[in-house]
């Protein structure tokens, strides 16, 4: 389509459009594919949900040359510390 020139700021116009999904939009198709799975498997979504959550080796596998340190990773160890201060277990036993 062109820029448009303001002072020395240009703008570069593109006419491309994006195809693929956003991040709302890849979050809500992951997190449907666990629903998916755990009703397929019969069992509670957050025990998938928990269980396919990044670890340190994962990451190792996945990203050999930019793990970090085991210590500095703590997805699983946040997840696990929140579900205890909510009280989840407790929590779903009543629902």
């Amino acid at each position: 389509m062109g820029s448009v020139e303001w002072g020395i700021l240009i703008l570069e116009v593109s006419t491309t459009i994006k195809l693929t999904p956003g991040e709302v939009q890849a979050t809500f198709i992951a997190e449907a594919v666990i629903e998916h799975v755990a009703a397929t498997l019969s069992l509670d979504v957050d025990s998938v949900r928990s269980k396919n959550l990044h670890n340190f080796n994962s990451l190792v596998f996945f990203f050999e040359g930019s793990a970090g340190e085991p210590v500095e990773y703590t997805l699983a160890s946040i997840w696990n510390k929140l579900a205890i201060s909510s009280s989840f277990k407790e929590r779903t036993e009543k629902v």
